[in-house]
């Protein structure tokens, strides 16, 4: 059975929430409140307007006013309120120990009052050693246009509170002075500092005194709000792959190896993404002994090309987590997964990656470490070939998403993933899936739910394919199209359902006849069109020569009938250049030296200039009552003596009337002949030039008698 893809408006933060939380995805937690109260809560916000702060209030929330919502909470204690919001309010000043006297106070957040500072940051974290301070929001307030070391004394302060939750995201920090990581509270569970200008360097090393420490988040530096921009630049990718398996220029030491190895070993989630540093390979990377890390995400880091490995000590290695996506990567090294034998969510979308697994002898084997995988993602890669035993090691794969690709044919061996329950492959360009991956689905549905999404291919609705199509309507497994499924199906008018009808009828009928009958016309057709072309091939002369015809009929031209009258010249003489000489003694002979003054057409003289060669030849040939042909081994060599001649060979024919005269002017053997000429020779007689001067007065005599009179 199949369903329907239906769209549902939901909320973008209902969005980020699913799309967060989803099997270990990108998590991009920012002000993120997690205080838990009981039915005595009481909650008060004054945003836009002014109100009256209850004795017993337990959470505060004041935003788009100024500095009135501190006066309401620094001029008089309320030892009961435990979250304080004043975020969004433009401040510019906040004074100090106005939160001391909020001794239950567990959450504050002072976030995107840009113009705040560092030194207000002090003001606000001033006595809050005497408060129960868990987490403290202070993003974006440090937007004045000048970059501060994050100062020492902000940490003492904090030192000896209970702080668990840190956040300082957004605000141009591009140093830290020394002990201002040391100083923090060891109580520190999560800390934020995405989004500023760290250099991620030495500094770090103070971490690894925080044994509390869970979550680190240093994503997005040098792009800090106001420069957003840096950290949505692309990384300049090239379609040339040669130099992407070098492995030579990517060192085994780096900024990343550095932060790995000063991270303290109670961590559990590390976000690095958008570190974009100007290196272009993931180089030898490796974890601390004893480290607990099984989150990372390094994506947005501009890493096209992967050599690693990454490297965990087997006795700690906890990594189930790995995000690599959005890096324009083209090349991965067989062994840079291997060393993640526990991995389990591994999402590598978003890359260039659809060349590299084409060849492969150089890919099939490069996921072959990861043999606790429950969730491969290859979205968006421009892949339109898999390896057939790409997952042979993967037997735990639960989903699979190779879906806004550009697959034509399932190539991809699923018989050994038993685990397998979801399969998104759409928006790619499939027409089937190949009987092994169909039974196999039917298989894995037996025993657990199966889901695959296939919307957005390319469906082939033809007889060929119809065992495919019987599979999506009578499958267990649930089979995702598209809404519009007219879209889903080619090779027929109509959706894919009304296809399916059609097909099951029209398949099942005998086609026996139809399948001779086929060949026997294609047959048949090519015998007709092998005559008609035998035909124009004999016939083009006579069909050129009617062609011009017809366009200087077109242009004004009567044509010429049966009788002498309307003639332009007595003859026309067709002859090659080296003969000229002789042809002039010709012309002066029938044009002066005879009673009758022939007038005779010759093409140097008599052809319109500006008009084409072929259309004066068959004027010419046309309007002359005769055509002399001056045969000699030359005239035999010129393509435009034989068009004269053909010319005057289908004039003859098509006025019936006899009107060549043929000179030859030298011997030349029969098997030099052409064939028109051979044949002309054998059926008509014909003039041959004297050798002497003495024979010239009966040549001239004959040569006038013939043209003289009708042939």
């Amino acid at each position: 059975m199949f369903f329907y893809q239906r769209k549902f408006t939901i909320s973008f933060i209902s969005f980020l929430y699913v799309f967060l939380n989803i099997n270990g995805g990108i998590s991009h937690e920012s002000d993120v409140y997690t205080l838990d109260y009981n039915s005595d809560e009481v909650h008060v916000n004054c945003s836009e307007k002014d109100c009256i702060l209850q004795e017993n209030i337990t959470s505060f929330t004041c935003h788009h006013r100024n500095e009135s919502c501190l006066d309401d909470i620094c001029l008089k204690p309320h030892k009961t309120l435990q979250r304080l919001d004043l975020s969004r309010n433009s401040f510019k000043n906040i004074p100090r120990g106005c939160f001391s006297t909020l001794s239950s106070l567990e959450i504050l957040i002072i976030s995107n009052n840009e113009k705040l500072g560092l030194a207000n940051l002090y003001n606000a974290a001033y006595g809050l050693n005497k408060t129960n301070i868990k987490e403290l929001y202070a993003n974006n307030i440090n937007q004045v246009g000048i970059t501060y070391p994050f100062p020492r004394n902000i940490s003492l302060l904090l030192q000896n509170t209970s702080l668990q939750k840190l956040q300082l995201n957004y605000n141009e920090i591009q140093t830290a002075e020394t002990g201002s990581i040391y100083n923090l509270p060891r109580s520190l569970e999560d800390i934020s500092v995405r989004g500023n200008r760290l250099e991620i360097g030495l500094i770090f090393i103070e971490l690894v005194w925080f044994k509390n420490l869970n979550r680190l988040d240093i994503s997005f530096q040098c792009s800090t709000r106001e420069y957003r921009s840096r950290s949505l630049r692309s990384v300049r990718f090239k379609d040339d792959f040669s130099n992407h398996t070098n492995d030579k220029d990517c060192p085994n030491i780096t900024t990343a190896i550095n932060v790995l190895q000063m991270l303290p070993s109670n961590l559990t989630k590390l976000i690095a993404t958008g570190l974009i540093s100007g290196r272009n390979c993931i180089p030898l990377l490796s974890t601390r002994n004893s480290s607990k890390l099984s989150y990372i995400d390094i994506s947005r880091d501009g890493y096209y090309r992967w050599i690693g490995p990454i490297r965990v000590n087997p006795n700690w290695n906890n990594v189930t987590t790995l995000n690599l996506s959005h890096n324009q990567c083209s090349y991965i090294k067989d062994n840079f997964f291997d060393n993640l034998n526990k991995l389990k969510y591994l999402d590598i979308s978003f890359n260039y990656l659809g060349a590299y697994f084409y060849q492969e002898n150089k890919s099939e084997n490069v996921l072959n470490g990861l043999i606790n995988l429950r969730k491969l993602d290859l979205q968006y890669n421009k892949i339109s070939y898999l390896p057939e035993k790409l997952l042979k090691n993967n037997k735990g794969i639960k989903d699979l998403v190779i879906s806004n690709n550009a697959i034509v044919k399932w190539t991809l061996d699923i018989s050994h993933l038993d685990r397998l329950t979801f399969i998104d492959c759409s928006h790619n360009k499939l027409g089937h899936l190949p009987d092994s991956v169909t039974k196999k689905l039917d298989e894995l549905r037996k025993d657990h739910n199966v889901t695959v999404d296939f919307h957005h291919n390319k469906v082939a609705c033809t007889c060929d394919n119809l065992q495919f199509l019987k599979w999506l309507f009578t499958t267990q497994v649930m089979v995702i199209l598209s809404v519009t499924l007219s879209a889903e199906c080619t090779g027929y008018d109509g959706n894919i359902t009304q296809a399916y009808s059609y097909l099951l009828e029209e398949c099942s009928k005998d086609h026996s006849v139809r399948n001779w009958l086929y060949p026997v016309q294609t047959i048949c057709l090519l015998f007709i069109l092998t005559v008609i072309a035998v035909v124009i091939y004999k016939k083009r002369w006579a069909l050129i020569y009617r062609w011009y015809l017809f366009r200087l009929r077109r242009k004004g031209y009567t044509p010429i009938g049966g009788c002498d009258e309307g003639y332009q010249f007595d003859a026309f003489l067709s002859f090659a250049d080296e003969d000229r000489a002789f042809v002039e003694r010709v012309v002066s002979e029938l044009e002066e030296n005879s009673e009758h003054h022939f007038k005779v057409c010759v093409h140097y003289r008599d052809f319109t200039p500006g008009k084409s060669i072929s259309k004066n030849i068959v004027s010419a040939v046309h309007s002359s009552i005769k055509t002399i042909i001056f045969i000699s081994r030359a005239y035999l060599k010129s393509q435009w003596c034989k068009y004269e001649l053909q010319m005057a060979i289908t004039e003859e024919r098509h006025m019936d009337r006899r009107l060549i005269i043929m000179v030859v002017l030298e011997d030349i053997p029969h098997n030099q002949l052409s064939l028109e000429v051979l044949q002309y020779y054998k059926k008509n007689s014909y003039i041959v030039k004297p050798k002497n001067e003495q024979e010239l007065n009966l040549f001239w005599k004959t040569l006038k008698g013939v043209v003289a009179n009708d042939l």
